[in-house]
């Protein structure tokens, strides 16, 4: 074996002081990430899967002379305070063709197939269709969902109002209506979720960053070449990416009940399928660790060029305020193509936009911190202030994905839909939940991670500090200062600049109806103070045993 490859096992096996908090927290930061992918690749698959069964009830591809039958779908009725959809089927001439799916045959007129739901409910529509019960339930194979309410009605001729199409077959795999909204949509909220996610790759990377750096500077002092200290920290960093993707695989697996519950597109799920499929099991595996050893590589770029400036402790070089003109690029590409136009633009647009806050963080940090340093009235605000221009990347780090939540609670609060039974208005409203929920379940792991990994960070400068005479609750509130600031200074502006670019979308009109977009708002700020303090209770005591003499 590679003597580097057994020594990166072997720090993995016995990581050293602070080690394992480390390894703990970069493995439950990976571990929500592996889930979330899974969530996300699974959640859109589950959607094609819906559209396959159900594509059929809105095809409009057949010449009217050459049809095998005619539609027309009613989704504007009732029964017993359920929205109720009626699809009205007529076979235009004899055919050959197997039945729609879910049937057992083509329904002929005067037949009625119902959904399992409507049959529990039929004896408030008996009457209406003059059957004491209906001909045939609906299987699984026919249903979007195991909740919808749906009645396929064999007719002589389809009713002419509405908007009645011709079907060449009853078998084509087509992409249902409501099921591509959803998948744009879903598409928007993997845009938006991408960056907080990939900050919480970063951070799960990027704990204990320090330790690692000086053990690495340690090991180029003493003869290693750069392609050893990288390929050591790649096998240290792939191991406990691929460990965590297995947890965060098995959580999904586990948790796929609960998940079906989610009454998205017209309600709850088959468990079948959103099920995790072989390919997606292996793509995880691998993207997971891939992504893991990428971050933790381009942090330690430094300690592969430069060792002795890791050991010295030498600043690192600041960052530049040119990348202000980043900012420019998202709302400018959003407002140029507006809500109307192809969705690959759209995403870019918002995947500038987001790449920019990220990207201007530190400098935003860096800026913030040379104001409090040069007001500083105190220690503690004195001590905050140098940390954060000393390391603004490092500092900015452990928030980057919380302040990302508040670009994406900034851009979903101009849409919020307002609150009436419209089904694509309900499919809005609980793909926001459900956005928000991926988010902040990212930022909770991302902030819990960097509240261990910023805590392991500063145990030398608080060591120092303390042997120097420096109060360890002078040290301990200054950390926590640190870690509030660019919440409150980078992360205030960007939500009003997540909505800035959700106005450059819309064409500068507010959807959003009522109070649900300020509370949205509220919300996030409130979510985003309690995940910091809560963090800087976590991360407290390990300073305090890290920096201990």
């Amino acid at each position: 074996m590679n003597p580097m490859t057994d020594l990166g096992l072997r720090f993995v096996r016995r990581p050293g002081p602070g080690g394992r908090a480390a390894n703990l927290a970069a493995l439950g930061a990976t571990a929500v990430v592996a889930l979330l992918v899974t969530f996300l690749i699974a959640g859109s698959l589950g959607l094609a899967h819906r559209s396959d069964r159900i594509g059929w009830r809105s095809s409009d591809k057949a010449d009217p002379a050459t049809a095998i039958g005619m539609l027309n779908l009613d989704d504007r009725q009732h029964v017993d305070g359920h929205r109720l959809s009626v699809l009205e089927l007529a076979t235009l001439r004899p055919n050959e063709e197997a039945p729609p799916p879910g049937l057992s045959h083509t329904p002929k007129p005067g037949e009625v197939f119902v959904s399992p739901e409507v049959a529990k409910h039929w004896s408030s529509l008996s009457k209406q269709y003059g059957l004491a019960q209906p001909t045939g339930v609906i299987t699984s194979k026919g249903l979007s969902s195991p909740e919808e309410f749906i009645i396929i009605r064999g007719v002589e001729k389809v009713s002419t109002d509405g908007n009645p199409q011709h079907v060449s077959t009853w078998n084509d795999k087509m992409w249902d209506s409501r099921m591509v909204a959803l998948l744009i949509a879903v598409a928007f909220g993997i845009t938006l979720v991408l960056f907080p996610i990939l900050s919480l790759v970063g951070q799960a990377a990027g704990v204990a960053a320090k330790r690692r750096e000086h053990r690495l500077a340690a090991l180029r002092l003493a003869g290693a070449t750069r392609m050893q200290v990288l390929w050591l920290s790649a096998v240290e960093q792939a191991v406990l990416g691929a460990v965590g993707a297995v947890i965060g695989l098995v959580g999904y697996t586990a948790l796929s009940p609960l998940i079906a519950q989610i009454p998205l597109g017209g309600g709850r799920w088959y468990v079948g399928d959103i099920t995790v499929t072989w390919w997606t099991v292996l793509v995880v595996l691998v993207a997971v660790p891939v992504l893991s050893v990428v971050s933790a590589l381009i942090g330690l770029g430094r300690v592969s060029i430069t060792p002795l400036g890791v050991v010295r402790g030498q600043t690192r070089k600041g960052v530049s305020v040119l990348r202000l003109g980043l900012l420019l690029i998202g709302p400018l590409v959003l407002a140029y193509y507006g809500m109307q136009a192809a969705l690959l633009p759209l995403l870019i647009g918002v995947g500038f936009a987001a790449l920019a806050v990220r990207i201007i963080g530190p400098w935003a940090v860096q800026l913030v911190g040379r104001t409090m340093a040069n007001l500083a009235n105190g220690p503690v605000t004195l001590l905050a202030g140098r940390r954060l221009v000393d390391d603004p990347k490092g500092a900015f780090r452990p928030v980057a994905a919380l302040v990302l939540s508040g670009f994406v609670t900034g851009f979903i609060s101009v849409f919020m839909p307002p609150g009436d039974d419209d089904p694509s208005f309900t499919d809005m409203r609980i793909g926001v939940a459900l956005l928000m929920s991926l988010v902040f379940l990212t930022v909770a792991a991302s902030t819990a991670a960097g509240a261990v990994g910023t805590a392991l960070d500063q145990a030398a400068p608080a060591r120092a500090l303390r042997r120097s005479g420096v109060p360890l609750r002078v040290i301990e509130r200054a950390s926590r200062l640190a870690a509030v600031v660019p919440v409150i200074g980078v992360g205030l502006p960007v939500v009003g600049f997540g909505a800035l670019c959700g106005l450059a979308l819309s064409g500068g009109k507010v959807i959003t109806q009522g109070s649900s977009g300020v509370i949205l708002l509220l919300g996030q700020v409130v979510v985003g103070l309690v995940l910091v303090a809560v963090a800087g209770a976590a991360g407290a005591p390990v300073l305090r045993k890290a920096s201990a003499n």
